[in-house]
């Protein structure tokens, strides 16, 4: 739970220092970095999970259940993921010492659920930025486009510009009805709640996600987000990073 830019290096000193690891989201703001922890976690063999907290909420967890029950194809994911932030501050307004960045840690967690949601690698992606702001030094605004083989598509657009309610708030478009998820609560496209219950043993997805690791300790076994797994959106964030520096 500590900044973005030392996830890496932690992660791999408590891997080296034998110790099972969950990283915060994302497990690191470099490829570079990210293909090291997992070549350690290979190496020692450890459970070493990231945050992909977005997998977790049973809202998620419900759209996922049906895809693989095949009741459900994604056609189309409309994200958007909006804060206003125009000082160096953290969701609940508090100042700090490091930079956030929308790309490596806000588009993360769409990046790795539509990957996780459609089962495919983006096989297309596209990425432009706003401005870089003079001080912090990143872009405020950002807008994100990715295509899987099978032909689903995600639009993602973030902003730290937004004077509004912050968070990130997805609209699942597919061939068997429309589902808005926010957070650990789920509507369909008439804004009808969905029941969840049932879905997990709790309905909030951040103890579900630490139920997870501990589970995956006592079990022996590569939880869900292992980095192994992490690993394919970090690729693709590497990919839309690029299309930004074109």
């Amino acid at each position: 739970a500590t900044p973005t830019q030392m996830h890496a290096a932690q992660t791999i000193q408590c891997l080296e220092a034998g110790k099972h690891v969950m990283s915060e989201i994302p497990m690191a703001d470099n490829i570079e970095d990210a293909r090291k922890v997992v070549e350690v976690q290979k190496k020692t063999g450890l459970v070493a999970m990231a945050g992909h907290t977005r997998r977790f909420n049973p809202s998620h967890q419900w759209i996922h259940n049906k895809i693989m029950a095949g009741e459900l194809t994604v056609q189309q994911m409309d994200v958007q993921t909006y804060f206003f932030r125009r000082s160096n501050k953290n969701a609940l307004g508090q100042a700090r010492s490091w930079t956030d960045h929308l790309l490596w840690h806000h588009a993360c967690h769409t990046v790795d659920l539509f990957q996780y949601q459609t089962g495919e690698t983006a096989s297309k992606v596209q990425a432009l930025q706003g401005p870089i702001h003079p001080e912090l030094g990143i872009a405020m605004d950002m807008s994100i486009g990715m295509k899987v083989p099978n032909g689903a598509i995600c639009t993602l657009s973030l902003s730290f510009n937004n004077d509004g309610p912050f968070g990130t708030f997805f609209r699942y478009i597919c061939d068997n009805g429309t589902y808005i998820a926010r957070y650990d609560d789920l509507f369909d496209g008439s804004e009808n709640k969905i029941d969840l219950s049932g879905v997990a043993v709790s309905n909030n997805g951040i103890e579900l996600q630490d139920r997870e690791f501990i589970a995956a300790i006592q079990e022996g076994r590569a939880p869900n987000a292992c980095v192994t797994q992490a690993i394919e959106a970090m690729e693709t964030l590497h990919r839309l990073e690029e299309c930004l520096e074109d």
